[in-house]
Formats: C-alpha cells, structure tokens, sequence
C-alpha cells in the first residue's frame, strides 16, 4: 500500500473508515487483525489518501463489516428524509437468495486494480448460470483481465423506509469465451452507450449479503 499521487479521492476514505470502526467499538489493532493488515496500514488508511489494493479493500470491508459502495461511493448530494423504521432489523441473506436478487440484472458496481489504483465504475449487469456478465469497451482496463480478482456490489435502498438490501460478490473476472458470448450478448445492454462488445463474466467466489427490515 502505496501513498498516492496527487491524484484525489472522490470521497474521504480515511474519515469513513475511522468512524465505521469507531461504531463497532475497534481499536485499530482489532481491526488490522480482523483484515489481515499491519497497524501501520490502518493508520496511513485512517490518516491520510493511499492506494489500497482491491484485496486489501475488500479485507477492510470484511473486517468492518460493511459495504464496498459505504466506503468509497460518492454519498447523494440531498438525501431524503424519510422516518425512520420503528424496529429495524439487520439479517444476513444465504447465497441462494443474493443470487434470487442478482438474477433480476441492473446497475452494479465492479471494484478492480487499474494503474495502481483502485476502481469502483457501475456497470450494467445480468446473471448467467450464476455468471455475473456485463459489456464493456474493447480497449477498457477491465477488459484486458483474465482471471484477476474483483469485488461487485449490488444494492437496492428504499430511502423513504431505511430499508433494503445488499449484496457482495468476491471473485474473478475474466473475457467470456465464444459460447458464452453468444448467449449473453443480448442479456447486457450498457447504459453508457458507445460500443462495449466485449462480453465480460465474473465468477464468484464468495456471496455474501444483508437485508434491512422495518417492521
């Protein structure tokens, strides 16, 4: 984990970091074990803009307990002031219901190393045989990867109601092959316009996801 160049993060990674680990009542010795990271990488993550790897995101978030969007997502400029729920209630989702919710396709976000810095772009999306596939660019960055890790993230947020849901894919992404290209051409159609042919599939590793219920 590198400092980065002048280059300036969207959101303030450190500040979000911090505070979600103070809500959980980690030291930042709890939380470099629980991620597998030094100490002193949670300080330079903490204290100031660095380059982190798309593994070690993805172990910060595990270890926060939270979401790749929650950390490094640009928040809405006005959001809504809904009420809040009389009873919320968080809940876990096994694999078989993310993958019911990911079988409606959508707008998701695809978290992968480029340059030696990490990217979250939204793409459009649809499920496969459990394939998460999407279009893109010849000439992407994402497009000349081949078997390299990613994360995707996928929620749906009823902001009037504080409730609603997210899941979190861990895996590899890869150029679809010509059979597979052939039947997911026509699933994808990229909202971003241009020409993005280039058929591309994550294959997940772990799914993990979570709900929030008002009652």
């Amino acid at each position: 984990m590198n400092t980065t160049t002048p280059h300036q993060p969207a959101v303030d990674l450190a500040t979000r970091v911090r505070q979600r680990r103070m809500a959980l009542g980690l030291s930042r010795a709890d939380t470099a074990r629980r991620a597998g990271l030094s100490i002193e990488a949670i300080d330079q993550i903490e204290s100031r803009p660095v380059a982190m790897t798309a593994g070690d995101l993805l172990r910060l978030v595990e270890a926060l307990d939270t979401t790749v969007s929650d950390l490094v997502t640009e928040p809405p400029e006005q959001p809504s002031r809904g009420l809040s729920p009389v009873h919320p209630t968080l809940q876990g989702m096994p694999r078989p219901e993310c993958l019911a919710l990911l079988q409606t396709g959508g707008i998701g976000r695809i978290a992968y190393q480029a340059a030696n810095q990490l990217m979250v772009v939204p793409v459009t999306f649809s499920l496969y045989d459990e394939l998460i596939v999407f279009r893109t660019a010849q000439d992407a960055a994402i497009a000349q990867y081949a078997l390299e890790p990613v994360a995707f993230e996928v929620d749906r947020i009823d902001e009037g109601m504080h409730q609603g849901w997210s899941v979190l894919v861990n895996g590899t992404v890869r150029p679809a092959t010509d059979d597979e290209a052939a039947q997911v051409h026509d699933l994808v159609e990229p909202w971003a316009g241009g020409t993005r042919d280039t058929c591309m599939v994550i294959e997940p590793a772990q799914v993990s996801g979570r709900r929030v219920r008002a009652w």
